[in-house]
């Protein structure tokens, strides 16, 4: 699909000082395609960013300390999670 555009002077000035081997609109066009892959790049930094930072913050919610438990013994056996001779008593809730 061929459309007219208007080309800044300064880019086609820059063109023609350049010397490349490609016509202007070739070049031009390849121009304005790194341009679109540039903007896609800088979308998917600020989607990982985002992304990076809130798994940052869950995990950091998941490093927090679990709350102190009391070390309160009923009936001879541990409360506190620890082992006793009898296999692995859950800690008291």
């Amino acid at each position: 699909m061929v459309l007219p555009i208007t080309i800044d002077r300064s880019i086609l000035d820059y063109l023609k000082r350049k010397g490349y081997s490609l016509s202007r609109s070739e070049r031009v066009n390849e121009l304005l395609w790194r341009a679109s892959l540039e903007e896609q790049y800088e979308a998917l930094e600020r989607e990982a960013a985002g992304f990076c930072a809130a798994a940052r913050k869950t995990e950091h919610n998941e490093r927090k300390p679990l709350p102190r438990r009391t070390k309160s013994r009923s009936r001879g056996t541990a409360n506190d999670g620890s082992h006793s001779a009898k296999g692995l008593i859950p800690p008291a809730r």
